[in-house]
């Protein structure tokens, strides 16, 4: 059952790179364009398929620093090899321009199509697809909850709730043999995954998510002019992740993947 679990989660893998690729162009369109707003507007979306799979899709190796790294790994906004979305995302939200960034939007549809040719070839296996998950959530957890992440444009929620997404889709895929192996396990796991949307669903804005703007917000922006996730929900989201990050820990040794 656990392999069928990886054919599985493969396919949902190619369908959510192909997915990428698109989104992708979306927000890189715009930047040739000169058109900001769309741009904008694109980069959050051009996200999500990337983060529900990262794991995964970091079986390939460079690509996730090439596409995903932020300003902290480089000498500088200015270091040339500085590219990917966060470099397009410090143009766009925090110097309000596409100027400069064409280039940028090439690399990263260069380096998203390098993904989608190396992807297909890629083998997962049963313990990719418990391990994916456990990073997901691990990833949000200690990192993505401080606002590191997107911290020029404000839209971490939209990666919280793709991660999410994706340790979802791993955990459904794997339900079978956890049922039969330990279903109390999955049911704190499940427990885990709805309570975590519960806390976020009051800060779904239309289609998307409210800013991540926090208090005391280590990554201050003038896209932030007040709090709309307050300290108490940072503590009870931080809490939940935390137990279920646990729990999803558990999950290779409970099915005796290697």
């Amino acid at each position: 059952m656990a392999d069928q679990a990886a054919v599985e989660y493969k396919a949902y893998a190619d369908g959510q790179v192909d997915e990428l690729v698109g989104a992708v162009k979306v927000l890189t369109d715009a930047v040739r364009a000169n058109n900001l707003k769309a741009a904008q507007d694109a980069y959050a979306p051009s996200r999500v398929p990337w983060e529900r799979i990262e794991p995964l899709a970091g079986l390939v190796e460079e690509i996730d620093g090439l596409v995903d790294s932020r300003v902290d790994d480089f000498s500088g906004v200015d270091d040339p090899k500085f590219t990917g979305w966060h470099r397009l995302e410090y143009l766009l939200f925090e110097k309000n321009t596409t100027e400069g960034g064409a280039p940028y939007a090439d690399q990263l549809d260069k380096d998203i199509a390098t993904l989608k040719e190396q992807f297909a070839t890629v083998e997962v296996k049963p313990i990719d697809v418990s391990n994916g998950a456990a990073e997901l959530i691990e990833e949000v957890s200690e990192g993505k909850i401080t606002g590191e992440e997107d911290r020029y444009s404000k839209t971490d929620l939209w990666d919280f709730d793709a991660n999410m997404q994706g340790a979802q889709a791993a955990v459904d895929k794997l339900t079978p043999a956890l049922n039969e192996a330990d279903p109390a396990l999955l049911g704190k796991i499940d427990a885990g995954i709805t309570s975590v949307f519960d806390t976020m669903a009051p800060l779904r804005q239309g289609e998307g998510w409210v800013l991540f703007c926090t208090e005391n917000d280590p990554y201050p922006s003038p896209r932030c002019p007040a709090v709309t996730v307050t300290p108490d929900v940072i503590d009870k989201l931080k809490a939940e992740l935390a137990g279920l990050s646990e729990n999803l820990s558990q999950v290779s040794g409970v099915l005796k993947l290697s």
